[in-house]
């Protein structure tokens, strides 16, 4: 009765093992042979074998390499780890193997490719003798081959990220030469303005002075009227010429930034406003923020902005310019106000460009390149320049240099 209950107990064990989810196989630790003592269910299904096919039979002699692999490692490699389990009595976790499955001759008994996460673990006696070993696999052959996939297309991907970038390279190399060429061009425009353009400039105002000083009791009002309009537009000419080379220079010049006294510069360039022009503006400037920049081209800035809300001002009966300055995490920022004749907000985007004017040059003279001027500088700071304003109700430009 006894060895009967024994008998159901093993009995029992075995219906639990192999039915057992994980992929098992018991082995006999016979050296080289590794006989099959058992095998799960899943063992089974995953390696297209029966247990009647593999019980009894040697490890190796059932799942050889691959002929047709020569690189095949997959029995070395799980022998080795074998014979490390029975020499050292402790469980030995081996990488992912490339062990391909030899189909059933049924099937037409080719190799399947697989891929494996094998764990051998010992049993040992009461004599601490490796009684067993467990083989446990885990089938990892679609994360692997996945992985492969994943490795050629991101490879394939790099080889058209390469030939696109020296593409692109060859694209940018095309372009800086164009580029150099518009920028000779510009250069010799700019020469070209700056010599053959006042040529026949300063003929012009020559002419018309000494008409003036040869002839100007001569002429009647409407001659002196006419001769003082030549040479006001002469003059206007010259300082377009003046504006718009200071414009395309600008693209060319480096940047030297330095620390900055903004009250001193906006205080500098009122004092030398005030030598300059006429007017009755009354200017309030708090202190401001110190900042770092260019001198030169951020004193242009506040030259620039400063004489404008002079200028906008002017034909109000108490005209008011307020410069203050606001500090945020990564900008400074400088407000120069004035309650002057604003402009309309829906023509604010054409305030920046050159020759775009919103004003008549009845109202106000000027040549339209000074906020260009201004923006380009703005841009080659990091910066930037806005504008607010209402028609009659006076205006709020802002210029903003970054912290850092």
């Amino acid at each position: 009765m006894e060895n009967k209950t024994k008998k159901q107990i093993a009995l029992n064990f075995q219906i639990l093992f192999e039915a057992a989810p994980g992929l098992f196989l018991i082995l006999k630790p016979d050296a080289p042979h590794f006989t099959i003592l058992g095998a799960s269910n899943a063992y089974l299904k995953a390696t297209m074998t029966e247990r009647g096919n593999i019980i009894g039979h040697g490890l190796f002699k059932v799942f050889p390499d691959n002929p047709d692999d020569h690189t095949a490692t997959g029995t070395s490699n799980l022998r080795k780890s074998l014979e490390s389990v029975l020499k050292n009595k402790i469980a030995n976790k081996m990488a992912i193997q490339k062990y391909d499955i030899q189909r059933p001759k049924s099937e037409g008994g080719e190799f399947e490719e697989r891929h494996w996460s094998p764990l051998n673990s010992p049993v040992l006696n009461e004599k601490n003798e490796v009684e067993y070993i467990i083989h446990r696999v885990e089938d990892v052959t679609e994360f692997v081959l996945l992985k492969q996939s994943s490795a050629r297309e991101i490879e394939l991907f790099k080889i058209e990220t390469d030939e696109k970038l020296k593409n692109l390279n060859k694209q940018l190399f095309e372009n800086v030469k164009q580029l150099e060429s518009v920028n000779k061009e510009l250069e010799s425009f700019s020469y070209s303005v700056s010599h053959d353009l006042r040529a026949p400039l300063r003929a012009i105002d020559g002419y018309a002075r000494i008409l003036e000083e040869d002839y100007g009791k001569i002429l009647d009002e409407e001659g002196n009227r006419l001769l003082e309009a030549v040479q006001y537009n002469a003059k206007k000419m010259g300082n377009l010429i003046d504006d718009l080379l200071s414009f395309s220079r600008l693209g060319k010049k480096e940047l030297a930034k330095t620390n900055l006294n903004m009250n001193e510069l906006f205080e500098g360039a009122l004092y030398e406003l005030n030598k300059s022009i006429t007017h009755n503006a009354r200017v309030k400037i708090e202190k401001l923020h110190p900042a770092k920049g260019d001198y030169g081209l951020i004193n242009q800035v506040v030259v620039n902005l400063l004489s404008n809300a002079i200028k906008y001002s002017s034909k109000v009966k108490e005209p008011l310019v307020e410069i203050s300055s606001e500090k945020t995490d990564s900008e400074l920022i400088y407000l120069i106000k004035d309650n002057g004749a604003g402009f309309d907000m829906r023509y604010a985007n054409k305030l920046f460009g050159v020759f775009q004017r919103l004003h008549t040059m009845d109202e106000f003279e000027g040549t339209g390149v000074g906020l260009a001027i201004v923006k380009r500088i703005m841009t080659k700071h990091g910066g930037k320049v806005t504008a607010e304003g209402e028609r009659d109700k006076g205006a709020i430009f802002k210029f903003s240099l970054p912290i850092k």
